[in-house]
């Protein structure tokens, strides 16, 4: 069942989106708000009840109903899943966002692809105001944006869907993702239980996503992405997903760093210049370090710069060495920079992916019916 309800939500959100202001979510967001304020007693035990009452009782709520439709009949518990899901799933209140963005870039408009990426990202976020993006800042936010926003209404969703019995998974998932954006601005108790039970919650997906971007993608980009890149991002769960995302793509998604020169002391002394004397020229001066030749044996190398020969070349050798360390390093300039090919690649990586998802739903459903 769990399948096909899937898959009649889906059908039902492409005929019919469900509008982003709508009936449901707006009372959801009421109770949050409603629960942060009634319940802000400036503890952390009054915040863990605020977040149970406002996520964990709609969701019993959710699972009640659920089973008493079942109980009714099987019909009802399937129409019942679908109108869940078309709630709870949103791809296309963002995926519109990526298609009129497209076709601004691709006509040249980039006042236009200005516009729609301000729409959308004011659509979540009211205090976002960057005017003056060039082509490459706009594409890497829309891809990123699109990426974060199809693991938290699409891919987050599915997996707690098929973990937790009935629809419930699917509600207490986009349940803990609103109360967390309502209170993770919160400096208090109530901002740090919404942060802290999301990241839970989304902490497996995360990784799920991650393989899926994987499996659909470039494999060992998007895998190296997540284990050495994401840990940079302040959100590091956010960071897992951009970054396999950005490595199955094959762009760069974070700005580069700058990478500091490291000198040893002895690569110092080793192209150190030895000064003269205030009123004598360097040439009639020699080396505070430099017998005078008389002095010298015979066989003697006169040092140079004030440094023995020895000295010298391991210093070369361990700059050489430090230098051809870096090298094997993957150099994130490699990557390309986000162009509208690339956003265009971000659609299809993300349809690939819901294809994924589909496909393993299918296949533990077909295990629950043969069980």
């Amino acid at each position: 069942m769990s399948f096909f309800a899937l898959l009649l939500a889906f059908l039902a959100e492409q005929i019919r989106p469900l509008p982003r202001n709508n009936a449901v979510h707006e009372a959801a967001r009421s109770l949050i708000r409603w629960a942060g304020h009634a319940l802000d007693a400036g503890n952390a035990s009054y915040a863990a009840f605020a977040w149970a009452l406002a996520v964990v009782v709609p969701t019993l709520f959710v699972w009640a109903l659920g089973s008493l439709m079942w109980a009714i009949h099987p019909i009802f518990s399937l129409l019942f899943h679908v109108l869940v899901l078309w709630f709870t799933l949103g791809f296309r209140q963002f995926s519109h966002y990526f298609t009129e963005l497209q076709l601004a870039l691709a006509r040249g408009d980039l006042p236009l692809a200005r516009r729609h990426l301000h729409d959308w990202m004011r659509s979540t976020d009211e205090t976002w105001t960057r005017d003056t993006l060039t082509l490459p800042e706009i594409c890497r936010t829309a891809i990123e944006e699109g990426v974060v926003a199809s693991h938290r209404n699409v891919y987050g969703v599915l997996f707690w869907y098929a973990v937790l019995p009935g629809p419930a998974g699917a509600a207490l998932y986009r349940l803990a993702g609103m109360a967390r954006h309502e209170w993770a601005a919160r400096p208090d108790a109530f901002g740090n239980a919404a942060r802290r039970a999301f990241a839970v919650l989304d902490w497996i997906p995360a990784r799920m996503t991650a393989i899926g971007f994987a499996i659909v993608g470039n494999f060992e980009e998007a895998l190296y992405g997540w284990r050495q890149r994401a840990a940079l991002w302040p959100d590091p769960q956010r960071g897992i997903v951009v970054e396999s995302a950005a490595g199955a793509l094959g762009v760069r998604l974070t700005p580069l760093p700058a990478k500091p020169l490291l000198l040893t002391a002895t690569a110092v002394s080793a192209t150190a210049v030895p000064t003269a004397p205030w009123g004598t020229s360097p040439a009639s001066t020699p080396p505070a370090s430099t017998p005078p030749a008389s002095t010298l044996p015979p066989d003697a190398v006169p040092p140079v710069g004030g440094v023995p020969p020895d000295m010298a070349s391991a210093a070369a050798a361990a700059t050489a060495s430090d230098a051809g360390a870096a090298s094997d390093l993957p150099d994130d300039a490699e990557r390309r920079l986000p162009d509208p090919p690339a956003l265009h690649a971000a659609v299809g990586l993300l349809w690939r992916s819901v294809v994924l998802w589909m496909f393993l739903l299918l296949l533990l459903s077909l295990a629950g019916w043969a069980t």
